[in-house]
């Protein structure tokens, strides 16, 4: 099964099914280059040997990768995407299989993200991505670093698709608790577009494993995707010569105003349910802006909507002390406030940011305008990403929307564009000179 597989690396071990080779004498004969002792006879290559190996053939097949025009590289990626599309694709349907288990979410959920993330991969957005900035640029980096997160576990993909867009292979670093889909999206780009196969490697192994991390981070550039402590151990721990851009912990929030129609509620019941509410793009509070009895009249119409919603993307059921942490929310905020739940979702309204809602809970905050937003949001300024606006604050939202690196009308902050300078990292053009 491809979920106990946490490796694809060309040229260092193959796959087990034969897509691509395991290394003959050429290939071992790579891997005494990189460290200073000497290469086990084990025919299981130590993954740290194995990155070696893969990097060099990848740096290699990159020379191809980047001589062909654009619209070659362009027209393989929207081929790969589309296959993620389609249910009945084998390697989709195995990822239905094995994800849901691995990831913690429900199966109705790991179609949505692959919907989502995949549907954002078209022919039109990566003409777009590089027309606005790869087209008239220089090749640059030779290979790129991939150091993806636990939570969301698409949140990746851009980077790698724009490596490949701008003709630099790539290397990733899946979770060691989750190493399945990085594998399988690897196998996909073999399968589905060979001439791309032999340009992405992946590979799991837990943080504490700094000699195989240190290996790839020998890459020229590395995208991290984590926690604050792991994007600055990441940038401690990599060469002067490789660029480092890391996405660390951020915080979303929403703006609405009346009036705001149900279609836009159940876009931010959307959005606070994707992910099971674990991403920076989750919209942590929304702001009302009017009176209390605003947004209670709000909360009241989002929790007949909730029941609806929560059934498209439903939750596993809560662990005893999940279950313990909402009881315990649902009684602070009925009293502050008020507060409804049911199975997989929560509605509240609170005078305050404090306490923190639980995952899965579209929360209502009141305030008299926009400036108070600001205001309140001043101490978590540094880690503002995104913002959903709805309702009459559409265009009131401005100052917000400078605030953060993304903006969106409800239910579409979870599916971020292809070409967001995430966090204001302009992704594609790092990768060109």
């Amino acid at each position: 099964m491809l979920g106990s597989m946490d490796r694809w690396l060309p040229g260092a071990g193959g796959a087990p099914d034969g897509f691509l080779p395991r290394p003959g004498e050429e290939a071992v004969a790579q891997l005494s280059t990189g460290f200073d002792d000497d290469v086990p006879d084990d025919p299981e290559i130590p993954l740290p040997y194995g990155l070696r190996a893969s990097a060099s053939l990848l740096r290699r097949a990159g020379q191809e990768l980047r001589s062909w025009p654009v619209g070659v590289r362009l027209s393989a990626l929207s081929r790969v995407a589309r296959s993620w599309l389609d249910p009945a694709d084998p390697l989709r349907r195995e990822a239905e299989e094995v994800l849901p288990a691995e990831l913690g979410f429900t199966v109705e959920m790991v179609r949505w993200a692959l919907d989502a993330s995949f549907g954002a991969i078209t022919t039109e957005t990566l003409t777009d991505w590089w027309a606005r900035d790869g087209e008239g640029t220089e090749p640059g980096p030779s290979l790129s670093a991939h150091i993806w997160s636990g939570n969301v576990f698409v949140a990746g993909l851009p980077p790698v698709v724009g490596s490949l867009l701008a003709g630099v292979p790539a290397l990733i670093k899946a979770p060691s608790r989750h190493p399945t889909f990085a594998s399988l999206f690897a196998r996909s780009l073999a399968f589905h577009a060979p001439e791309l196969g032999p340009c992405v490697g992946a590979a799991s192994w837990p943080r504490e494993d700094e000699r195989t991390t240190q290996a790839l981070l020998d890459a020229d550039v590395v995208y991290v995707f984590g926690d604050d402590s792991t994007v600055d151990a990441v940038r401690g721990s990599a060469p002067e010569s490789t660029r480092v851009a890391g996405f660390g912990h951020r915080v979303s929030v929403g703006l609405v105003g009346a009036p705001l129609d149900d279609s836009e509620l159940v876009g931010l019941l959307e959005d606070c349910f994707a992910y099971d509410g674990g991403g920076c793009l989750t919209p942590k509070w929304v702001f009302a802006v009017g009176d209390a009895r605003q947004a209670l009249a709000l909360a009241r119409r989002a929790s007949v909507l909730a029941p609806g919603v929560a059934a498209r993307l439903p939750a596993l059921p809560l662990t005893d002390e999940a279950a313990a942490h909402r009881a315990q929310y649902l009684g602070v905020a009925g009293f502050a406030g008020w507060a409804e739940a049911g199975s997989g979702w929560c509605v509240s309204t609170q005078p305050a940011l404090e306490p923190e809602p639980p995952p899965r809970t579209l929360c209502f905050v009141p305030v008299p305008g926009v400036g108070q937003v600001l205001e309140r949001l001043s101490p978590l300024a540094h880690a503002l990403q995104g913002a959903v606006v709805g309702g009459s604050q559409t265009g009131a939202g401005a100052a917000l929307m400078k605030r953060v690196s993304l903006s969106a009308s409800p239910g579409m902050l979870q599916r971020p564009p292809l070409g967001w300078d995430h966090d204001g990292v302009e992704i594609l053009k790092m990768l060109r000179s």
